[in-house]
C-alpha cells in the first residue's frame, strides 16, 4: 500500500541509516518548527530494499540529498506495467496518479537498454511482398522496425476519463520516412488512445508504408478542423498496424536541423489516434552525459478533443541518473 505522510526525521534516519540523513533529519526538525516550511512530495526507495515504494513528504532541504544517495524520485509513486526485454534491458509503462487523476503516464527503461539494441531493420511482424516477386525486402517491403506492445498499469486503466489505453515502443535502426529527415537511428514512443484490437486491424498491403489501400483511405479521412492540433499537417504517412501520422512542420527537423526528437500525433478514421513522442538514439545517450537536457516540452494543441477527458500538455525526457534510467511521459494533464 502507497501511503503519503509529513516524514519525520527520526523516519529518515530509521530507513536510510545513514550519518548524512541524521544531519538532515536534525535540519528538518528545525525547519518544521518555524512557520511557512516548504515540503515535497516523494516516492522514498529505502536503501538495501530497491523493491519498497513509499509517497512521503518531506522538507524540500532534504529532497537532493535523497535523490542523490538512493533509489527515491520525484512524485507519487509509482504503479507499472510488465517489463518486455529490448537491447541490453527492458521497457515498461508507469503511471503517477494523485487524487484519482494523472500526474505522469510514461515509459521507463535502463540506460543499458540502449545498448545490444538489434540492426536489422524490422523484426518482420509487417511485412507485404509488393512487388509480387515471392520475396520479402526488408528495407522496402517491411515496417514498424522492432516494436513492444505494452499494456498499461492497472490503475491507469481505472482513472476515469483517461482516454490512453496501452503503449507501443518501436525501435527503428535505420530510421524511416521521410527520407532526409527521420531516417536516423531511433525510437517511437507511441501512447495509444485507439483500441489495440482497432489497431491490430490495420492490415498490411501495397500502399504508403505497406498498408493495405482500403486501411490507408481510412487513415487519410481527415480530421475536422476544430480537433486538428496547430501547425500539424497530414503528409499521408500511413502505416501497418499503426496508422497515418501527423507532422508539425514547424518542428526544427523540417527547417534545415537535424532530427533530435519530435512529438507526433497518430491519426485513422477522422480521429486523433495516438500521441507519440519520437526520439534519436543519439538524443537520449547525449541526455544521460549532460549534453543534451532532461526536462519538458509543450504539446501543441486542438482547440478541442472529440472525446473530453484528461489530455497531456507536455511530454517530457528525463534521465536519473541514481537509477541510472530514463524516462518518456506525457505530463500536465488537464481536462
Amino acid at each position: 500500500m502507497v501511503r503519503k505522510r509529513l516524514l519525520a526525521g527520526a523516519l529518515v534516519v530509521a530507513l536510510l541509516a545513514t550519518a548524512a540523513f541524521a544531519q538532515l533529519a536534525s535540519s528538518e526538525q528545525k525547519v518544521s518548527r518555524a512557520a511557512g516550511v516548504t515540503t515535497a512530495t516523494i516516492c522514498l526507495v529505502p536503501r538495501g530494499t530497491p523493491a519498497v515504494e513509499v509517497t512521503v513528504t518531506v522538507p524540500t532541504v532534504a529532497v537532493p540529498a535523497l535523490l542523490a544517495q538512493t533509489l527515491s524520485y520525484q512524485g507519487v509513486c509509482a504503479a507499472y506495467g510488465k517489463p518486455l526485454a529490448l537491447g541490453g534491458g527492458t521497457v515498461r509503462t508507469y503511471a503517477q496518479i494523485e487524487r484519482n487523476a494523472p500526474k505522469t503516464i510514461g515509459i521507463t527503461f535502463p540506460r543499458g537498454m540502449l545498448s545490444g539494441l538489434p540492426t536489422s531493420m524490422t523484426d518482420g511482424h509487417h511485412c507485404y511482398d509488393v512487388n509480387g516477386d515471392g520475396q520479402l525486402d526488408e528495407m522496402s517491403e517491411c515496417a514498424g522496425g522492432h516494436e513492444r506492445e505494452l499494456t498499461l498499469p492497472a490503475a491507469a486503466t481505472r482513472i476515469a476519463g483517461l482516454p490512453l489505453k496501452w503503449a507501443l515502443v518501436n525501435w527503428n535502426p535505420h530510421g524511416h520516412g521521410a527520407p532526409g529527415v527521420y531516417d536516423i537511428p531511433h525510437f517511437d514512443f507511441h501512447f495509444y488512445i485507439q483500441p489495440k484490437a482497432e489497431r491490430d486491424a490495420i492490415r498490411p498491403g501495397p500502399c504508403s508504408i505497406i498498408v493495405h489501400c482500403d486501411d490507408f483511405t481510412r487513415g487519410i479521412t481527415p480530421i475536422p478542423a476544430q480537433h486538428l492540433p496547430a501547425d500539424y499537417r497530414d503528409l499521408q504517412f500511413v502505416e501497418v498496424a499503426m496508422g497515418n501520422h501527423l507532422l508539425d512542420q514547424t518542428s526544427p527537423e523540417w527547417n534545415g536541423a537535424a532530427f533530435t526528437r519530435t512529438f507526433v500525433y497518430g491519426a485513422y478514421d477522422g480521429k486523433i489516434s495516438f500521441l507519440e513522442p519520437m526520439i534519436s538514439h543519439a538524443w537520449l545517450q547525449g541526455v544521460a552525459t549532460g549534453q543534451n537536457p532532461s526536462g519538458c516540452l509543450p504539446i501543441k494543441q486542438p482547440q478541442s478533443w472529440q472525446t473530453t477527458g484528461w489530455y497531456p500538455q507536455e511530454y517530457c525526457i528525463r534521465y536519473r541518473s541514481n537509477r541510472d534510467d530514463f524516462t518518456v511521459s506525457l505530463e500536465n494533464f488537464r481536462r
